[in-house]
């Protein structure tokens, strides 16, 4: 029976109740949540094609914008923004799917075995690939940027300044108690 390594893998961010996904700053280690957007696949192929030993680099990398974090205002390239769980699993899938293609590339000596009767080493099975990440909590309280018209989720507890994720605007503090109430007025 010849059997291969799957073909496809879903990998994405995993998302909380309302679809916001965590990001955590490379500079003060706190996270927030950002609405999904269209760069977290260049992301994902990003930084698993840095840990994939088979990879060509300059056929798998996509440019990413920068981004700047909700509370520090650091900048970074926005696959920088990964939380050490989100890392781990594609540090994870990253090695799995090595195994996958050095135990293909070993068994073909021993599907073509007739070309070759005397090979010198036996191709292990690799174990499974990791399956998704689970669900994210829903523990941070969403805030409406003004800005670029999007929503992020920061921490309940955090009253100093917040910078916009996708542009960088300085938004003045909020307090904790105090609720957030946006009136439009006509010109």
């Amino acid at each position: 029976m010849r059997r291969y390594a799957p073909a496809i893998i879903d990998l994405e961010l995993p998302r909380d109740a309302s679809g916001f996904v965590r990001r955590e700053c490379p500079q003060c280690q706190r996270d927030f949540k950002t609405r999904p957007c269209r760069h977290d696949a260049s992301i994902l192929q990003r930084r698993l094609a840095s840990l994939f030993p088979f990879e060509n680099a300059h056929e798998s990398f996509d440019e990413v914008p920068d981004w700047w974090c909700l509370y520090c205002g650091h900048r970074a390239p926005g696959d920088e923004w990964l939380t050490p769980a989100q890392q781990a699993h594609v540090e994870a899938l990253a090695r799995a799917w090595a195994n996958h293609v050095r135990y293909e590339q070993l068994a073909y000596v021993s599907r073509t075995l007739s070309l070759n009767p005397r090979p010198t080493f036996v191709s292990v099975e690799p174990e499974a690939l990791p399956g998704p990440m689970p669900q994210d909590t829903d523990d941070l309280r969403v805030i409406p940027l003004v800005c670029c018209g999007e929503e992020v989720k920061a921490l309940w507890d955090w009253e100093g300044p917040l910078y916009c994720p996708r542009c960088g605007s300085r938004h003045g503090g909020l307090s904790g108690r105090q609720q957030i109430h946006l009136q439009f007025i006509e010109e």
